[in-house]
């Protein structure tokens, strides 16, 4: 074979030779699993430190990353731009979920009673959370104040004269409202327990139980039964001014001639002038008051209704 044949032959290998070690070198497109955190920070300086504090830490060994949540960066490094990168925080509903969900499903995980309601409303994991934030849990705010926008006709209820100190600071949103089972697993079967919390004295037990607060009953919504949570203009949280809220499960003694059954003094009364222990009593399962006889002077039992012993 003379030189030039030799030549000739060796330039139409060439180009297969080249054609094979393309897609190895110049065919490839940089791809996301081979972008770096310090590529993405030359562009996002101070990022990574709001997330120092946080789960979302970036790690050295890569099982946190800015493409972990940021997907699309093979096209975004080459053109910048806001609309070739994912952004959780920004995303529809669904996207944000499947990217979030891609590591965790905390409301699903830890059977969750409030997220579904919160996700027919088309509310996504940002609408509460923020990845690059400090605040516990990764929420918006600390004070919950990201539910206010929904829950306008709750909010406006704390500026009642008698209220939660949700406006004061003192407690927030979430100091009632625990969205996951497992945290507080009370909230499924007993409401009063939440109140019960800051509010022991009024939890019992007691030998006698009020049947209003009792949490496990069917028909009962334990202290909100009475109690406005959110605030009221009636005094202690109560939904109803005197007898009425009484009156509105003792339909019996409503309607009863107390000027004939009690003595003509006493009827006019408000029943928690007699019936004190309305959460519940340790002596006397009419919840009347302890020292009733010597409050009234010592004639109230004389009817024959009450027992002074129970």
């Amino acid at each position: 074979m003379n030189i030039k044949n030799y030549i000739i032959r060796r330039l139409k290998i060439a180009p297969l030779f080249l054609f094979l070690l393309l897609p190895m070198t110049l065919l490839a497109n940089p791809s996301d699993t081979n972008l770096s955190d310090e590529t993405c920070l030359e562009c996002h300086d101070g990022m990574g430190e709001t997330l120092l504090a946080t789960p979302h830490q970036l790690q050295n060994n890569k099982s946190i990353s800015c493409i972990s949540c940021h997907s699309g960066g093979d096209i975004h490094i080459e053109d910048p731009s806001t609309e070739n990168i994912t952004n959780p925080q920004t995303s529809s509903q669904s996207d944000a979920v499947s990217s979030c969900n891609s590591c965790h499903t905390p409301h699903a995980e830890l059977d969750n009673y409030g997220f579904d309601m919160h996700q027919s409303q088309g509310l996504n994991c940002s609408s509460c959370h923020q990845v690059h934030g400090k605040n516990k849990a990764l929420l918006l705010d600390n004070q919950t104040s990201f539910c206010i926008p929904c829950h306008e006709e709750t909010s406006t209820k704390f500026a009642r004269r008698s209220n939660h100190p949700v406006k004061q600071g003192i407690i927030n949103c979430l100091s009632c409202h625990q969205f996951t089972k497992k945290q507080n697993d009370d909230l499924s079967y007993d409401l009063g327990r939440v109140c019960q919390s800051c509010h022991p004295q009024q939890g019992g037990p007691f030998l006698y139980e009020h049947e209003a607060t009792d949490g496990f009953s069917v028909n009962s919504e334990s202290c909100i039964s009475c109690h406005d949570p959110h605030g009221s203009e009636n005094d202690r949280l109560l939904k109803q001014k005197g007898n009425n809220l009484c009156n509105q499960c003792h339909v019996e003694h409503s309607t009863r001639n107390h000027d004939s059954q009690w003595d003509l003094n006493w009827s006019k009364l408000p029943c928690q002038s007699c019936h004190t222990d309305t959460h519940g009593s340790f002596v006397n399962h009419q919840l009347l008051d302890p020292n009733l006889e010597a409050k009234f002077g010592g004639n109230c039992y004389n009817n024959g209704c009450h027992s002074s012993s129970n």
